[in-house]
């Protein structure tokens, strides 16, 4: 996963959401998410946000533009992953960042989460 710093090729921040890839590319002087075959740009007007499900397992990545339907991608954890935060005394964001990825995606994209 590239963190927030760009590279050459204008990618800011690329991962895995679930089974889908996604990356944050910077191009012309816009922003543009993609996730799978789906892809939006985000501006200043965008407000984008992460939350989780209501099992444990699923999560939500939204990004909300005024003139655009709501781009939504859901993906799922690891099983594994669910039991951290009960295992772990010391479980806080940081260790969150580490177990979903889309946590570091919203916060490249200046985004909000369940942590905030």
């Amino acid at each position: 996963m590239t963190g927030s710093g760009s590279d050459r090729s204008g990618i800011l921040w690329s991962g895995r959401l679930g089974r889908a890839s996604a990356e944050v590319r910077e191009a012309d002087g816009r922003r543009v998410l993609r996730i799978g075959a789906r892809s939006t740009v985000v501006d200043d007007r965008t407000r984008v946000v992460h939350r989780s499900g209501r099992f444990a397992l699923s999560r939500r990545v939204v990004v909300l533009r005024p003139d655009q339907p709501v781009f939504t991608h859901r993906y799922r954890l690891p099983w594994r992953l669910t039991l951290a935060p009960y295992l772990e005394a010391g479980y806080d964001r940081w260790s969150a960042e580490a177990d979903d990825p889309g946590l570091g995606l919203v916060e490249v994209l200046g985004g909000t989460d369940d942590w905030r």
